[in-house]
């Protein structure tokens, strides 16, 4: 058994890139791996706590690993379907026996979520008497604080979610779900409160959730998913494509990435660093057209060919965290870079959105005009830009002028569509200038299905909403390692002061400007610019 097991245990290491030399008179501690029942179990990670050093147990369940790797505390075992297991490790001890026991049967309806707050001063705790924030936000350990500063900690009370929901302020009069399906609760909380939307997928009205499903994607509910499924037919967006493993009362499961989180009800699953956990939200077909494409995008990619994950980039560590959780709690000090991060980089993050894409533009003038030519390349993303929500857009903005600051008339060249607003440019409304807009742009294919609608005549809009049925229009979007090179051609009037300046710059927006009213505010990013002056011959 120890013979096959150093063999394992060769093959993982060089796997792993370790370098280290596992000749025959190297000491190793070994064992083996058994159930509950005493039956051996196969293919169980065996790991020293919080170290890169395993094996993997062969089909008798034995394994060895090399014991100058060992550092102290733990020696772990963690296989998918059962609660991880340990023993604490002996400096004269070589012979270890851990025993693993299966996870609860089936999904407990019934379960109560743990709150991811503490209950503030006078405040009860629903639910049960400890919070995930107890264990998980102390000095070294941030998980709790960048979860709470994340998209995923708001879904559920963001407010530009629920002016769209409900139709109201800042959005045009004519915009909103309710005001197209006054009489549904929709399926929104599949995604933006999810623990609501279990108890009736189809009949919650996010506006109306309380406690903590008003904490929107939170701890408890994101690490009891046990399964996702990739709804390829429609109609089953979030919860309505996981399957979760809520224990029975009196009992305790934490599902993770990790296989060594022990001492504690922990159990280890891949999935947790595979793309697909992330499907269940961000893939979404609604009236036979895939709205939310972000994990097709990935899929299609060479990100996913050479096996880059959604986490690696929107979770990718940031090497300060050093505990999961606290020591009071068994917490154990690991490998920074082996801490996800728990913000969810993404729209609140700017560095992360600008490292994304790369900007070039040049020029040239020759008699009488001025040729420019611009590319804009994803070189960061595994997925189309922008993503995620059709109401994500995107602008190239180009502008030349003479040295008296005069714009220069464009001669050829693509102008930006209505979508980027009908009015005063230095409003923000830039339809019809010079650049390009990026976007997935819909419209509407019918009014509304039978017995559907609001009361009164259908008013349609442009580019249509996603929660109607609709139709793609087109799709100018950047896909993962693509590029857009567009070309202008300005008039140099003769006897115009130089130098010429051209400026370009990359605008992303929320949502459509042509959907919000002038006042909103919601405010634009610069993701890139770039400025150019050439003197006039």
């Amino acid at each position: 058994m120890v013979r096959s097991a150093r063999a394992l245990a060769v093959l993982w290491f060089l796997a792993a890139g370790c370098s280290a030399h596992l000749d025959e008179g190297r000491p190793f501690v070994s064992g083996e791996v058994r159930d509950s029942e005493g039956q051996p179990l196969a293919r169980a990670v065996v790991r020293f706590q919080g170290s890169a050093a395993s094996a993997v147990t062969d089909d008798a369940g034995g394994f060895a690993l090399p014991l100058d790797m060992a550092p102290s505390g733990h020696i772990t075992a963690g296989k998918e379907g059962y609660y991880n297991g340990g023993q604490p490790l002996d400096p004269g001890k070589r012979m270890y026996r851990i025993v693993l026991r299966r996870l609860p049967p089936g999904d407990n309806q019934l379960y109560r979520w743990l709150s991811p707050r503490k209950p503030g001063p006078g405040e009860g705790q629903a639910g049960k008497d400890k919070a995930c924030q107890e264990c998980h936000q102390a000095p070294a350990v941030s998980l709790f604080d960048e979860w709470d500063r994340s998209a995923h900690a708001r879904s559920a009370t963001n407010p530009l979610f629920l002016a769209f929901f409900n139709g109201l302020a800042p959005l045009k009069k004519d915009l909103g779900y309710k005001r197209d399906f006054p009489h549904a609760a929709g399926n929104c909380a599949a995604c933006h409160a999810p623990a609501m939307a279990l108890r009736s997928p189809f009949g919650s009205d996010p506006t109306q959730a309380a406690g903590v499903e008003k904490e929107g994607i939170f701890c408890d509910l994101c690490h009891k998913v046990e399964d996702v499924t990739i709804d390829t037919a429609g109609g089953r967006p979030g919860i309505l494509s996981m399957t979760f493993k809520r224990p029975p009362d009196g009992d305790e499961l934490f599902l993770g990435p990790l296989d060594d989180v022990f001492p504690g009800p922990d159990g280890f699953r891949p999935l947790y660093r595979e793309s697909r956990y992330c499907a269940a939200c961000h893939h979404g077909t609604f009236w036979n057209l895939l709205v939310y494409s972000e994990y097709r995008e990935w899929a299609d990619s060479a990100y996913a060919r050479k096996g880059i994950q959604c986490q690696d980039c929107h979770m990718k560590p940031i090497g300060r965290t050093r505990r999961i959780a606290a020591s009071a709690h068994g917490g154990i000090q690991r490998r920074p870079e082996a801490i996800s991060n728990h913000s969810q980089l993404g729209l609140n993050d700017e560095a992360f959105m600008r490292a994304a894409l790369a900007l070039r533009t040049g020029a040239s003038a020759g008699e009488g005009t001025l040729a420019v030519t611009v590319t804009v390349r994803n070189v960061g993303a595994g997925h189309h830009l922008p993503t995620g929500s059709p109401m994500r857009n995107m602008l190239l903005l180009v502008e030349a002028a003479d040295g008296s600051g005069a714009p220069l008339p464009l001669l050829s060249g693509s102008t930006l569509p209505p979508w980027a607003g009908v009015g005063d440019p230095l409003q923000g409304h830039y339809a019809g200038l010079p650049g390009r807009g990026f976007a997935k742009v819909l419209v509407d294919l019918s009014q509304y299905p039978a017995g559907g609608g609001p009361p009164g005549p259908f008013v349609p809009l442009y580019p249509a909403p996603y929660w109607r049925p609709t139709r793609l229009e087109r799709d100018t979007r950047i896909p993962a390692e693509g590029e857009d090179i567009s070309t202008y051609v300005f008039r140099l009037p003769e006897g115009a002061p130089g130098p010429v300046r051209v400026a370009t710059r990359l605008i992303f927006r929320r949502t459509f400007r042509s959907w919000v009213d002038a006042s909103a505010g919601l405010g634009e990013l610069i993701l890139a610019e770039d400025t150019i002056a050439l003197p006039i011959r």
